[in-house]
């Protein structure tokens, strides 16, 4: 599972440059971050409800950072879930 390379959407958190996309694969919503000048880096994968704003992404970047995501490190995926208005994280 790759991170995808179109579409991506810029953002700029605590003076931290990422990009993000939406996407629906199988049937769950999610929302996968990762840093921008991370080449190979960890991503973030949030699974997230049907209606996703803007102000969801920093909430699971911050969740991430705060529990183990290294996006300056290859490995697998970072998984979180938003439930009842923020991140909490998955093992997979």
């Amino acid at each position: 599972m790759s991170f995808p390379s179109k579409g991506l959407t810029p953002l700029n958190h605590k003076d931290i440059h990422y990009r993000w996309i939406y996407r629906n694969r199988g049937g769950r919503n999610e929302l996968w971050v990762q840093m921008s000048a991370s080449v190979g880096g960890q991503y973030l994968i949030g699974e997230v409800p049907r209606v996703v704003n803007r102000e969801m992404v920093p909430l699971a970047i911050d969740c991430g950072l705060a529990n183990g995501w290294n996006p300056r490190a290859a490995g697998e995926p970072f998984r979180c879930k938003y439930v009842k208005g923020s991140f909490v994280t998955v093992e997979s």
